[in-house]
């Protein structure tokens, strides 16, 4: 029984931290900061600032650390990034990636999550191999997207595109479009019929941008809405990216 309880105290831990990384991120107050400029440097309101942190007035001290609702996309650092390597991939200056995220050096470290300029894309010569695509293709990549992910930000429609062509260059998945999007439970849009609906232009963009070799992920296979699934497997996959609704994972 102790076992058990155990047990489900680190699945609960761990889905908080997972949600809170699909949520935001904590950062820490630095001398000189306000709530002002944390909040122009992000992206987010003063007013959301001290909600999300439990604060009455703008009063902050250096050390404390703050938890940032951020709609802006995150890269969490793998093994052997370097800034100058996330800001060549994200096509952003390297002295823009540092001040976003208040580094005044070079040093980041693996599992560290870096805020990306909602700008920034990756560049050309970071994007992997093109995945050979039809129109029909095409159009099987936009209803996935526009089915799975219609409402998100266009870097979150881009991202689930993305996983789809990340699991075609995988030899543990279908080498094709058609043959990933069908593989029996990959998708609950396909299970559920949505999947037929009529892609807007906006995803049919995505799907080719995805194509084209634009990967937000960073070579996500996986992705979840935290808030709605039910399989415990998933929750076993590392968290590699997050855009709105979803978390992305290796």
């Amino acid at each position: 029984m102790r076992s058990f309880v155990v047990a489900m105290a680190v699945l609960v831990g761990f889905l908080v931290l997972a949600t809170q990384a699909w949520a935001g991120f904590t950062y820490t107050v630095r001398p000189g900061d306000t709530l002002y400029e944390i909040g122009q440097r992000y992206d987010v309101s003063v007013a959301s600032l001290q909600q999300s942190n439990g604060l009455w007035g703008t009063n902050i001290r250096p050390g404390l650390s703050l938890w940032v609702p951020t709609r802006q996309p995150t890269y969490t650092v793998q093994p052997g990034d370097t800034l100058y390597s996330i800001s060549r991939k994200w096509g952003v200056g390297l002295a823009q990636l540092q001040q976003v995220n208040g580094i005044y050096g070079s040093s980041i470290r693996p599992g560290q999550v870096l805020v990306i300029p909602t700008t920034s894309r990756p560049t050309a010569a970071s994007r992997g191999g093109t995945v050979r695509a039809s129109r029909d293709d095409i159009m099987l990549l936009a209803r996935l997207v526009y089915s799975e992910a219609r409402g998100e930000a266009y870097v979150g429609q881009v991202a689930v595109a993305a996983v789809v062509l990340n699991r075609v260059r995988d030899p543990r998945f279908p080498n094709t479009i058609a043959g990933v999007i069908f593989q029996p439970g990959a998708f609950t849009a396909v299970a559920d019929g949505q999947f037929w609906l009529t892609p807007n232009p906006t995803a049919i963009q995505a799907a080719e941008d995805a194509l084209a070799g634009w990967d937000p992920t960073g070579g996500a296979l996986y992705y979840w809405n935290p808030d709605r699934s039910t399989n415990g497997w998933i929750w076993s996959r590392p968290v590699i990216a997050a855009y709105g609704r979803h978390l992305f994972a290796a």
